[in-house]
């Protein structure tokens, strides 16, 4: 997989701001992929050119940008740029704003010039240069930004302003410095529209950054779980340290009231935790000795000395941190068809306007160029690709932030938006269906060896397995006297078993379908898998050096909120099926306890994944839901995989939407935010168009004809914001989603 480099950007603040950074990231050489966030102001590049590279890369095209290796300090970065960003815009506004309004007030006396006297005229030169300076002050940016546009040969929304701005000003400072050059019924200044413009424009990007910047809390929140200092225990006693400082192996006391900083493991004591930001499940979990903690988490009853595991990036809470950023950068595929239209959507503007200048010079009535100065520059300044571009990535941020809290990972945007459109949902049976841990209930000997023999082998061979049928044999033997002997040769066949050699035996352990493979001959077994497939038991066979000798049974409990959230699927219009490598007798007994008509046992991976493709063929669109290494076929091939968050990595990585708790319930949740995220993101994108598509034209003049009105380019500028500021304000409703 090749590396990837996050990257914090500033002063991106329309659509095409991200075509230019996208296309500057993608030009440097081993760059294989870049994406670019508008709503959180970020980009996630994968390949291996250097930080450097990028960095330069970005720089060319007007913006600034630095690397983000470090959850914590690239908070506090963004926080102090987010707050300067912030207060600079609240000061620029406030200028324009305040200046903007005096002119309007002090300028309607002047606002029409049939005649200048030398006083006035001396006034209005004064008033063009203060103007101009305003200008320049409060509106910088757009101007340096359509420069370094331009620079690049391509135009963005600081263009449009840009254009629009200087033009009404370059209009009138004619029309006072050249009077005579104009008709006298043309003889118009708008020094007070090309500052409130800018003024209302940066109004609306002040409102847009606060929104913004509460649609980021859940990153916010998950680095705030961690804190800055932990107790040492060491030769010196105990004393206070930085995390920083901290490497695994290190010793730490933890009392009731504090934040877990690192992941570690209970040595002496016992704890009671509460891991809700973490999974989203809100209950107290008792930690003792041997145990694992994760940072972030609460402690609410107890003390313990621990050991440190994990540190820094390597911990469980930098890897959610993680998942819940590359959610955030997520593109669902619809953001490719928003990203052609915004590439084209600045130039279709500025061939708009110039139609429209030259048709109202040619068409429209007299004062032609007032009017034409009129409906150009409010086209310009109307026509909002920022709406556009926030479109997708407001929602995608509420949404994967909401997620998040309610122990959800959304790994990628094609994900997030299949599962809105999913039909049919596959799961996996044991450590999915059912809690993953199993008991030993039954030994069958069917040779020579006695049981506590096939178990002490049993052990032996299942020992290095992670495998929940190899956890309930190693359990039941802890609990016995035996002494576990040594194994060779390990091998896991996935679907199938185990196989290892064992005090000079090879032994294999699995499903008859194994054991078949290795050459093993079965006799008639078929009363004792009915009796424990009508129970509930899963039978595991063993053989020594091809042999067979007996069997294993093991009991593995529903879990308990299974039915409730298989009926939840299905009252929203599911259908559940059930996929799993136990037997049949098995697979088709759980199956009719929980209500699902289709299912398959004895399946292999090869075969799950078979069975999946054959579901695809028939016009579903498939959900896996499963935990183990053998369901990652599955769970890549489907069109949205789920993986239970105390699976193996294999699965969450196979995964588009990992659990992080073992909550089936969250499925249901995660379709429900999947669908109203995508009909958010639907809204936003009509949202925007309709605004483009009524407001261009009759900032252009359509109405003129019937009404002889024109839009007053201020208006047009209020508008732009407002256009912006909905799509943002209409993407924060996700944060106040009921899910449950």
């Amino acid at each position: 997989m090749p590396a990837s480099t996050q990257l914090a950007l500033a002063g991106l603040h329309c659509a095409s701001c991200v075509q230019r950074v996208k296309t500057a990231l993608m030009a440097v050489p081993g760059v294989s992929a870049a994406t670019v966030n508008l709503a959180d102001r970020s980009a996630m590049v994968q390949g291996e050119a250097s930080p450097e590279a990028l960095l330069q890369a970005v720089r060319t095209t007007g913006f600034q940008a630095w690397v983000v290796d470090d959850e914590r300090d690239a908070l506090l970065v963004q926080e102090r740029a987010g707050r300067r960003e912030y207060r600079g815009k609240l000061w620029r506004t406030a200028l324009g704003l305040s200046y903007g309004t005096w002119l309007m007030l002090h300028m309607h006396h002047l606002a029409r010039l049939s005649a200048l006297i030398a006083a006035e005229r001396h006034e209005l030169l004064t008033l063009a240069a203060l103007t101009a300076a305003v200008m320049l002050a409060s509106g910088w940016h757009f101007f340096a930004g359509a420069w370094a546009a331009l620079r690049q040969r391509s135009a963005s929304m600081d263009t449009l302003i840009s254009l629009g701005t200087l033009a009404a000003w370059g209009y009138s400072a004619v029309v006072v410095t050249w009077p005579r050059s104009l008709p006298t019924e043309a003889r118009h200044v708008y020094f007070e529209a090309a500052v409130m413009i800018i003024a209302l424009v940066n109004l609306g990007s002040l409102l847009e950054s606060s929104a913004r910047r509460k649609a980021q809390g859940a990153i916010r929140e998950l680095v705030a779980l961690q804190p800055d200092t932990a107790t040492l225990r060491d030769g010196d006693g105990e004393r206070s340290v930085a995390i920083t400082q901290l490497r695994p192996g290190d010793r730490l006391l933890l009392r009731a009231g504090e934040r877990i900083a690192v992941d570690a493991e209970v040595a002496e004591g016992e704890v009671r935790v509460d891991e809700s930001m973490l999974t989203g499940e809100y209950q107290p979990v008792l930690k003792a000795v041997a145990t694992q903690l994760h940072a972030g988490s609460l402690v609410l009853s107890g003390s313990a000395e621990i050991i440190v595991t994990h540190i820094g990036s390597e911990t469980s809470l930098a890897e959610i941190i993680r998942r819940v950023r590359e959610a955030q950068n997520a593109r669902p595929p619809i953001a490719n068809r928003v990203d052609r239209v915004a590439a084209a959507f600045v130039p279709a503007i500025l061939f708009i306007a110039a139609l429209t200048f030259g048709l109202w010079l040619l068409l429209g009535p007299s004062p032609h160029l007032a009017h034409a100065l009129i409906a150009t520059v409010s086209v310009l300044i109307i026509a909002c690709p920022c709406a556009l571009g926030l479109a997708v990535p407001m929602s995608i941020m509420m949404a994967s932030g909401l997620a998040a809290r309610h122990g959800i990972l959304i790994r990628d945007g094609a994900a997030l938006q299949m599962a809105s459109r999913m039909s049919c949902i596959i799961f996996d049976k044991t450590g999915t269906l059912t809690q993953g841990r199993g008991s030993l209930t039954h030994i069958e000997a069917h040779a020579e060896y006695d049981d506590k023999t096939l178990l002490r082998w049993a052990a032996a061979a299942e020992f290095a397995s992670e495998h929940v049928f190899a956890r309930a044999i190693l359990a039941h033997f802890a609990s016995t006297d035996l002494l576990r002997p040594s194994a060779e040769n390990f091998q896991s066949i996935a679907g199938g078993g185990i196989q290892a050699r064992v005090e000079g035996h090879d032994i294999v352990l699995g499903n008859a379908a194994l054991l078949r493979a290795q050459g093993v001959s079965l006799p008639d077994l078929d009363a004792s898998l009915l009796t424990w497939g009508s129970a509930g038991v899963s039978p595991i066979l063993m053989s020594v050096d091809a042999r067979f000798v007996g069997l294993f049974g093991i009991s593995d409990t529903l879990r308990p909120e299974a039915r409730i959230a298989l009926g939840r699927l299905r009252q929203i219009g599911l259908r559940t099926c059930l996929l799993s490598g136990d037997s049949r007798e098995n697979t088709a007994a759980l199956a009719q306890s929980l209500g699902i008509e289709t299912f398959w046992g004895g399946q292999s991976p090869a075969d799950k994944l078979a069975l999946l493709h054959q579901e695809q063929v028939r016009g579903e669109i498939v959900g896996m839901v499963g935990d183990g290494i053998n369901d990652a076929p599955a769970l890549a091939a489907a069109d949205v995989g789920f993986a239970i968050g105390q699976g193996t990595d294999v699965a969450m990585a196979a995964s588009g939407i990992t659990l992080t708790g073992s909550d089936l319930n969250k499925i249901f949740i995660a379709i429900r935010l999947s669908r109203a995220t995508l009909r958010n993101i639907h809204q936003n994108l009509w949202a925007a168009f309709i605004y483009n598509l009524i407001a261009v034209p009759v900032a252009a003049g359509a109405l003129y004809p019937w009404t002889h009105w024109q839009l007053n380019p201020m208006l047009a500028a209020a508008a732009m914001a407002a256009s912006s500021l909905t799509v943002v304000l209409n993407a924060s409703r996700l944060r106040w989603l009921k899910l449950d």
